[in-house]
């Protein structure tokens, strides 16, 4: 009877062997490679150092504008070319086109899309549309007021 009972208690001390043998192994690979990660992170802040520094030194207004004089055929702005728009004239086929009802549109700021009716044209009112519903993977892109101010 006490021979059933060694190998059983041998087997079980052999599994808790064995266990604790993968479980060790597996903490030493875990080590591993947190030690990895981590000189990797290291690394990755030093770049990351060295690269905000060449980007401030690329970045300053005295080295570009040199940059600009030596490699670019631009002047300084004198006041006379700055104007308004109410000072440009209007483009010779834009004035015929315009009616009273286009008028007021043209002087405001300009609209994207819109274009001024022809003159003796009938207006006709616009077939509605069946909305396009987005498909799948497709993003909706929704209009913001926000920075149109």
């Amino acid at each position: 009877m006490r021979w059933p009972l060694t190998i059983v208690v041998m087997l079980l001390v052999l599994a808790v062997s064995m266990g604790l043998y993968r479980l060790a192994s597996e903490v030493q690979s875990l080590e591993r490679q947190l030690a990895s990660a981590t000189a990797q992170l290291k690394d990755n802040y030093r770049n990351s150092r060295i690269l905000a520094a060449e980007l401030s030194y690329l970045s300053q207004p005295s080295r570009l504008q040199d940059l600009a004089l030596r490699h670019l055929a631009l002047q300084p702005l004198v006041p006379a070319q700055i104007s308004d728009l109410a000072s440009l004239p209007f483009r010779s086929g834009v004035a015929a086109l315009v009616n009273d009802q286009d008028a007021a549109r043209l002087d405001g700021p300009p609209v994207p899309g819109w274009k001024p009716n022809k003159p003796n044209e009938l207006v006709r009112p616009a077939k509605p549309t069946k909305p396009n519903k987005p498909g799948r993977g497709e993003r909706i892109v929704l209009a913001s007021t926000r920075g149109a101010l």
